[in-house]
């Protein structure tokens, strides 16, 4: 830059400054670190260079649009650059005087966001820009960008806590064979502390006479060579151990040696070492080999007793259990044992025998096991006679010198634990840490055990239901083309031939293209699922009512159906009792006719039988004043006979229209609303609900149950009607006692108690100026073809033969209310 005082002429100082100005900004914008410029208080962007561009991702339109510096840092950076701001401030500028810029150089770390959301870590330092007073008016900052520092950072770090934290000792020492670090397994290993090491040679770990070897490795370790040997170094207490031991050259860039490393482990007792080791093999071993048995045959007593007879074998005890935690209704544990080895003693046999007959489990929770029940803690007890937490023994238990109980847990649950006793020296927390694996497997076993309990009670219930049901379970594989019944098929749902094609041929001809249109718009997708009524042939040649349902559970990648399932349901009750009930309701319209009939006989039997004795009588005459003529008096006998006809005819049209009740019975009205309703409920049911309050006193009367129960049936069915949209009929029974004010009889009705059957319903009800003709003979409301106007003049002669009455009583809108009074029979003579 030119740095020539600026003079001479004004045209000459202007073009000069903006050169200057030029120059300034051309190195402003392409200078090799970040620079932003952001006015204040608005802390809005005014200036990026082109560094600052392109490691934000703004552009100049960006800028223009409005970037905040609040916008650019992450929030625990912006509260500590607005704090120092303040901080700055506060010293002049918020006491009135003009900013001065404190002396020194600060270099803060902040974390900004670039446009596209990514956080990146910078350095920066910043400045006050002020004005001619001395006022900020800006601010402006330079960073640049560390992200690669950070992770370098990060990354040493990182090493330097795996170092520390290794088990290991690992040193390192500079070329001379000074120690440069020592970690914790170094001082764990040796004895010293780095405090104590740094700076000092290696010479006093190696044992004595060992210093010229420690001089050759580190040697030969500088010329490049890494080495993994075998040696004997010495410990701060003066023993001497065997470790294994590996020294490497440490390099800079240039691959120059510039220090020594070495990782040292201590591989002492390589003897109990190597049997701990086959120990362990030959328990992973057994475990390996149960939990196969155990998959392969499903058996775990056998599986649990072997792996006793090992760990028994491999820890020296002499008796144990492995058991399975259960719980009691009340929560409370007690242990259920897979596997048991007591000692083959007569006394231990005996304890045996009184103690555990059969159902091998414990519950006394007073015991080192039950210690371990309650807490989930293991338990050594090399002393268990002064243990606080042993609760003694019963008598005859075989003698008790050291136990160890290891809880088995599964994903924090206790499940079970195993138990060892009397090994020679006692018991260790490294025999705890020996059983793991054991225990690990013990807890997948019986986490299966539990499994295979829980679905074969799952599979029992499934099975119980539906052997109570009417459902069988199906899938159609579709790729296979085939049908399979199951779980429930009891009734030979499974054709022999298991493809579709197959079980088609035994639907009935008649509902085949439904059942094949159903399935076929389901695997469409026309449709959210399958459901159709038919019938299908059984084995023994029945025709059964099904209703099929199902659904596509799996679809391939085009969407082509490739699995189904379902069920079938056994409908043919429900479709007989439809069957049922159209016939009872063509025999009760067929009943209203015949009732008409008795009637209309009934109205016109008298006069009739008046004109047939006229004739008889007259023909009698005839026949007694008719001369030895005998083709005379055969015309006068068949004039009579066929008249005797006609009047015999009329005595059975009035036994017909007068209701039969000659041989009356004691009816007991409970039984008598139940077998109604029963009878009525599928013809009402299912968009009508029939409800039956019975009542706590007793009913009886004298009739004919056949005749009261027509009387109520009829009275269900005109419920039902009343109610096309659905509804609920209530039937009540109670005791009522008319005297001179009567509501729901007639006065020529006796005084006394009566039973009242009251028939409820919830309908359209009766407008009044019908209701008064509702009892009149072949009068009805219903529509033609759908009621004779019989059934209520019918039920009202039904009740007055009886004694009693049939009162109705309606408002529109609000449903009707019809009660059947009868005497009661309480305090008449029963005969």
């Amino acid at each position: 830059m030119d740095e020539t005082p600026l003079s001479g002429s004004p045209a000459e100082m202007t073009r000069r400054y903006l050169a200057l100005a030029a120059e300034y900004e051309q190195f402003r914008f392409h200078m090799p670190d970040a620079l932003l410029e952001m006015e204040l208080p608005s802390m809005r962007v005014t200036y990026l260079n082109a560094i600052a561009r392109a490691l934000l991702g703004y552009t100049v339109e960006d800028m223009l649009g409005g970037i905040y510096g609040w916008q650019l840092l992450e929030q625990e950076s912006l509260e500590r650059a607005i704090a120092l701001s303040e901080e700055s401030l506060a010293r002049q500028v918020r006491k009135g005087l003009p900013y001065e810029r404190r002396p020194g150089q600060y270099i803060g770390r902040y974390t900004v966001i670039r446009k596209d959301g990514v956080r990146m870590p910078v350095e920066a330092q910043g400045a006050f820009i002020v004005d001619e007073r001395g006022v900020p008016t800006g601010a402006r900052f330079i960073f640049r960008d560390i992200t690669e520092r950070v992770v370098r950072e990060r990354e040493r770090a990182r090493l330097a806590a795996i170092v520390e934290s290794a088990e290991d000792a690992i040193i390192s020492r500079d070329l001379e064979g000074r120690i440069l670090s020592w970690n914790r397994g170094a001082e764990r290993l040796y004895g010293w502390t780095a405090a104590e090491m740094v700076g000092r040679t290696a010479d006093v770990v190696a044992p004595p006479g060992g210093e010229s070897e420690v001089a050759e490795l580190l040697e030969r370790v500088k010329q490049g060579e890494h080495l993994h040997l075998t040696t004997r170094r010495r410990r701060r207490d003066g023993t001497v151990f065997d470790v294994e031991l590996s020294l490497f050259p440490v390099r800079d860039e240039q691959g120059r040696v510039t220090a020594i490393g070495g990782i040292a482990r201590d591989i002492s007792e390589p003897l109990r070492v190597a049997q701990e080791l086959e120990r362990t093999n030959r328990l992973l071993a057994a475990l390996t080999r149960a939990q196969s048995d155990f998959i392969r045959e499903g058996e775990p007593s056998g599986v649990f007793q072997a792996l006793l007879d090992l760990l028994l074998e491999l820890t020296e005890s002499e008796y144990g259990f492995i058991g399975e935690v259960m719980r009691k209704r009340d929560g409370s544990p007690y242990l259920r044992l897979q596997a048991l080895v007591f000692p083959g003693t007569e006394q231990a046999q005996a304890f045996m025998a009184d103690y555990m007959p059969g159902d091998f489990a414990f519950g006394n929770l007073d015991t080192l096991f039950g210690h371990t029940l309650r807490t989930g803690e293991p338990v050594v007890a090399n002393d268990p006679q002064r243990d606080p937490r042993a609760g003694g023994t019963p008598p005859g238990h075989p003698e008790l010198r050291s136990y160890l109980g290891v809880p088995i847990a599964s994903r924090g649950e206790l499940v079970g634990m195993v138990g060892l006793a009397n090994r020679p020296g006692g018991y260790s927390e490294t025999a705890v840490e020996f059983l793991r694996p054991l225990v690990t497997t013990c807890a997948t076993l019986i986490e299966a055990l539990r499994s295979e309990r829980q679905r074969e009670e799952e599979r029992r219930r499934l099975e119980l239901a539906l052997e109570r049901s009417e459902i069988t379970l199906w899938e159609w594989d579709v790729a296979a083309d085939t049908i399979t019944a199951f779980a429930g098929d009891r009734e030979g749902l499974q054709p022999s031939n298991p493809t579709t094609a197959g079980w088609l041929e035994r639907v009935h001809p008649e509902d085949r293209a439904a059942v094949e249109h159903a399935f076929r718009a389901h695997a469409a997708g026309e449709t959210d699922h399958i459901e159709v009524e038919h019938r299908y042939l059984m084995p023994g040649g029945a025709w059964t009512w099904t209703l099929s349902r199902g659904r596509i559970v799996d679809r391939g990648p085009r969407g082509e159906p490739l699995r189904a399932v379902g069920t079938f349901l056994n409908i043919t009750s429900r479709k007989e009792a439809e069957l049922d009930r159209a016939r009872l309701e063509l025999q009760m319209r067929q009943a209203q006719k015949l009732e008409s009939l008795g009637v209309l006989a009934g109205g016109i039997a008298h006069d009739f039988n008046n004109l047939l004795t006229a004739v008889l009588g007259n023909l009698f005459l005839l026949r007694q004043a008719l001369p030895g003529d005998p083709a005379l008096r055969e015309l006068v006998d068949d004039a009579s006979h066929a008249a005797e006809r006609g009047a015999d005819l009329v005595r059975r049209l009035l036994a017909f229209g007068r209701p039969d009740i000659e041989q009356p019975a004691v009816v007991d009205l409970d039984a008598l609303i139940a077998d109604a309703a029963a009878l009525a409920r599928p013809m009402v049911e299912p968009t009508v609900r029939l409800v039956v309050r019975r009542s706590r006193e007793p009913g009886r009367v004298k009739g004919s149950a056949s005749a009261l129960e027509q009387v109520l049936v009829n009275l269900f069915v005109n419920a039902r009607d009343a109610m096309p949209g659905g509804g609920t009929i209530t039937v009540t029974r109670s005791v009522t006692e008319l005297g001179s004010r009567r509501r729901w009889a007639p006065p020529e009705l006796p005084r006394g108690r009566y039973h009242v059957i009251a028939v409820r319903d919830t309908g359209t009800g009766i407008p009044a100026d019908l209701l008064e003709k509702i009892f009149d003979p072949f009068f009805t409301t219903k529509p033609m073809g759908k009621g004779s106007g019989l059934g209520l003049p019918t039920a009202l002669a039904i009740a007055r033969a009886h004694g009693g009455w049939l009162s109705a009583e309606s408002s529109p809108g609000r449903g009707s209310t019809f009660r059947l009074l009868l005497p009661a029979l309480e305090g008449r003579a029963a005969g």
